[in-house]
């Protein structure tokens, strides 16, 4: 969940949006967890194997908890991770602002150059461009959606296109 720079680029990664506990924590917890079904997983198949197939009980859960292992451990490392192409993020530089706002949905990237206003909302952001007007929803912390706005709105301020606050309203 941190800013980082590249290239005069800053990348803003959105995470769960669970605001009970850090993401730092939220992937540690995932990773625990799936280590741990992990190890519960083997344990099963294992007995599976030494005491036969009188026991298929063991052999369901087994595989049943090595699943849940491997949701958990995608989780941690695709959905959570700072660095991963696949989780859903925003870069914002100048030349424009790429949005990933989910795992498995394709990013897309807006040229400032087609931009003629910006809608900043309750986690919410509106693009007015030469096609029309697409708006964005996202989830994410508070902080996130608050840096994320005053990024796009430095970088927007700078283009000389205008912004709006829907809070404002």
């Amino acid at each position: 969940m941190k800013t980082e720079s590249i290239e005069q680029s800053q990348r803003f990664t959105l995470g769960s949006g669970d605001i009970s506990m850090s993401e730092k924590t939220a992937r540690k917890l995932n990773c625990i967890a799936g280590g741990l079904m992990m190890i519960s997983s083997l344990y099963y198949i294992i007995s599976f194997i030494f005491e036969g197939a009188d026991s298929n009980y063991k052999i369901i859960s087994g595989v049943s908890f090595f699943l849940s292992a491997s949701i958990f451990l995608f989780r941690a490392q695709i959905e959570l991770s700072t660095t991963s192409k696949y989780a859903p993020h925003f870069l914002i530089s100048k030349n424009g602002l790429k949005i990933k706002t989910s795992v498995f949905g394709q990013s897309e990237f807006i040229s400032w150059e087609n931009v003629k206003k910006i809608e900043l909302g309750y986690y919410l952001i509106g693009i007015k461009d030469k096609m029309g007007l697409q708006y964005y929803r996202y989830n994410t912390r508070k902080e996130i959606s608050i840096k994320i706005k005053r990024a796009i709105k430095d970088v927007v301020e700078q283009k000389g296109i205008e912004v709006e606050n829907l809070l404002k309203r």
